[in-house]
């Protein structure tokens, strides 16, 4: 997450409960949240509003991440929608042949299962952990849609 991103969050945090982060605490959360999608911070802020009655310590914010599930319900117990694309999977697997030889893909497909494929190495924040790779849609593609 971008430093901005993270400053508006966690102002949210002390609007809620009117109380401020120190300028070391306020570094010490970033350094130990800043390569949380900023999402997934969003929830995590949301679930404080709902738990904590006083203003969350760093430990609060770790624990509630750990405990919450991801996209509000367990992977395992995920909600699909049916897709006949990707046959609810979310993904579309297809094969390119590079000199001969065939490699398999998977391309993300347009439905509400392929949000949870959703990754672009390219946006990044931090330089030191960005990537080319990325998880292309099937529309990018020119592969069949819903």
């Amino acid at each position: 997450m971008e430093v901005s991103e993270f400053i508006q969050e966690t102002g949210r945090i002390e609007n809620f409960f009117e109380k401020e982060l120190t300028k070391f605490q306020r570094d010490e959360w970033y350094q130990e949240l800043k390569f949380m999608p900023i999402n997934r911070y969003r929830q995590i802020v949301k679930q404080t509003f709902r738990e904590c009655k006083f203003m969350p310590k760093l430990a609060d914010i770790v624990s509630i991440n750990n405990e919450l599930p991801y996209n509000s319900s367990n992977s395992k117990e995920r909600k699909r929608v049916e897709c006949k694309a990707c046959n609810g999977e979310g993904v579309i697997k297809y094969f390119k042949d590079i000199e001969g030889k065939p490699y398999e893909y998977f391309a993300r497909c347009t439905c509400q299962n392929g949000l949870d494929f959703n990754y672009d190495g390219t946006t990044i924040s931090d330089t030191k952990h960005r990537s080319k790779f990325y998880i292309p849609l099937i529309t990018q593609l020119g592969l069949e849609g819903e």
